[in-house]
């Protein structure tokens, strides 16, 4: 009856969080903005996954708070993370830093639920996870 459709992300430049999305692999396929400019929207896509970047930009920035619409309350909430699996991690992190995508390596840490781990962060402070083969039959992509 339910199935994964999207994860959104608040960020502050559009441009700059779609080129790291990017060079984490996914690709750009739909882009949206309101009449007024003040919502820019972006769907990437890695494999079936699709991540949406929200844009909002108030009239005003610094009275950001009341300018935005009813339904974007949760922009201030925020998101933990989000999980991205890989092959093998340290090829993943050679590959981001060589791209200018991460600026140092991160220390990768042996899992609980999977074989190793670590976390980074998109431009605007959201985290995402980068894990290695998932130990739990439950966390298999199909």
């Amino acid at each position: 009856m339910f199935s994964f459709h999207h994860v959104t992300l608040s960020v502050r430049d559009l441009l700059v969080s779609e080129g790291f999305y990017k060079g984490l692999g996914f690709e750009s396929v739909f882009r949206w903005q309101d009449e007024a400019e003040q919502l820019q929207i972006c769907h990437l896509r890695l494999g079936a996954a699709i991540l949406e970047l929200y844009c909002f930009r108030p009239e005003h920035e610094f009275d950001a708070v009341r300018s935005f619409p009813p339904w974007a309350n949760g922009f201030r909430l925020g998101l933990r993370h989000f999980a991205l699996q890989v092959t093998d991690l340290d090829e993943a992190l050679n590959a981001l830093y060589e791209a200018g995508v991460l600026d140092e390596k991160p220390s990768v840490t042996y899992g609980q639920s999977c074989a190793r781990y670590v976390f980074i962060v998109d431009p605007d402070g959201n985290g995402v996870e980068l894990l290695e083969r998932p130990l739990v039959n439950i966390q298999q992509p199909e």
